[in-house]
């Protein structure tokens, strides 16, 4: 299986989602949005390695739950808004229908951009292929690097608390503000060996 997707200018990638994803905002149009989930699908088993499209379909399982759910609210709270108890109406099935494939297409785009470009890739092709200026291009580079450190920090946050003793949930915020601590002053000392290297305001 070929992996060409990879290979396609990342600048011209996110330039033919921006339009797709543009157009569909949009056109409420059932078959264009059916078109364009059709089409990344066939692109990923096509034009990216094995494993990208597993981990593709596995990425879906959360969305299709979401999906189903669209539907469902669409089915229930569509054009007819007042049907009667137990009654399926024609209108409100063909607007859920509408939203759960708008959020399939929406989302299968998005995982086509995503699995099949590199980060660095893409900020080194906007800067070449989009004049994207150089501070804002290397900016992002420290960003994008700085994302695997900022996982990192989080779980040390997390571990420092249970070692103290103090109890947290799954979603509790406490680790977050001292993992923004952390994060202000990488940003601090970023922005400090970049100006020394020469990337000022004028830059």
């Amino acid at each position: 299986m070929s992996d060409f997707l990879r290979k396609i200018n990342p600048f011209y990638k996110f330039i033919f989602i921006t339009v797709f994803s543009t157009y569909l905002t949009f056109v409420h149009n059932f078959m264009a949005n059916v078109a364009v989930l059709i089409g990344c699908i066939i692109l990923l088993l096509i034009g990216a390695r094995p494993k990208v499209f597993l981990r593709a379909c596995k990425m879906m399982i959360p969305i299709l739950i979401l999906s189903a759910s669209l539907f469902m609210t669409g089915f229930h709270f569509g054009v007819n808004q007042n049907p009667e108890l137990g009654s399926i109406t024609l209108e409100n099935t063909q607007t859920g229908i509408l939203m759960s494939v708008r959020m399939l297409a929406f989302a299968s785009m998005g995982l086509v951009f995503a699995l099949t470009t590199d980060s660095y890739d893409l900020v080194m092709s906007l800067k070449k292929s989009g004049r994207l200026p150089r501070k804002f291009a290397y900016g992002m580079i420290c960003a994008v690097n700085l994302l695997p450190y900022i996982k990192y920090e989080y779980r040390n946050t997390r571990t420092a608390f249970l070692v103290r003793g103090e109890s947290m949930g799954l979603f509790s915020i406490r680790p977050v503000f001292s993992m923004l601590v952390n994060c202000f002053q990488w940003s601090e000392i970023l922005s400090v060996a970049m100006i020394s290297k020469g990337f000022d305001e004028t830059t």
